[in-house]
């Protein structure tokens, strides 16, 4: 079954405390769990940590995304896209008019193939072994989409593009909320 590979920034994750409190033991506590996970996941100081009754939601800073997004993709989609008559300089147009809800806004429309929302729900290994399976749904913001294609196992490679895609994106804090991802 062929999937999509997908470059985007990830918006929003969502760990249910369940699923946490069912790996807490003695050696390892739910702060251990919560540290491990967002160290894997790559929720840093660019997102904020909101406890709810039945689970941890990690939201993309709203004054990160309102300072650096415009410019972001600017340097991103020059560098993904090349040639004429790119649907990428219509976004930029569109989203330059908009006001920043107004552009998170246009994402859930689906009006673009490399400006819109994706939603997923992936599991997370903790150990690297399949004993600490924690699934996180993910909120993101599709900047490329290529497919279908046909792959399996290939998680490193995938890794691979998003670290060379953050270093040539660097200078913004946007990056660590990066991902490159298959979906169907």
């Amino acid at each position: 079954m062929g999937r999509y590979l997908i470059i985007g920034l990830k918006l929003e994750a969502c760990v249910y405390k369940d699923r946490i409190n069912k790996y807490v033991s003695e050696r390892r506590t739910k702060t251990d769990i919560l540290a491990e996970l967002e160290n894997t996941l790559r929720l840093g100081s660019e997102y904020d940590r909101k406890e709810e009754e039945d689970c941890y939601t990690y939201s993309l800073k709203q004054e990160i995304c309102d300072k650096e997004l415009l410019s972001f993709l600017k340097r991103f989609y020059d560098l993904r896209y090349i040639g004429e008559n790119r649907e990428s300089d219509t976004v930029m147009e569109k989203l330059s008019a908009l006001s920043p809800q107004e552009r998170l806004n246009l994402l859930e429309q689906k009006r673009f193939e490399c400006f819109q929302e994706d939603e997923k729900t992936h599991y997370c290994y903790l150990d690297n072994c399949g004993w600490f399976e924690i699934p996180v749904y993910t909120r993101k913001i599709v900047l490329s989409m290529d497919g279908k294609i046909i792959m399996e196992c290939y998680n490193e490679i995938l890794d691979f593009f998003r670290r060379c895609i953050a270093k040539q994106l660097e200078d913004f804090r946007l990056t660590k909320a990066l991902d490159v991802y298959l979906s169907d």
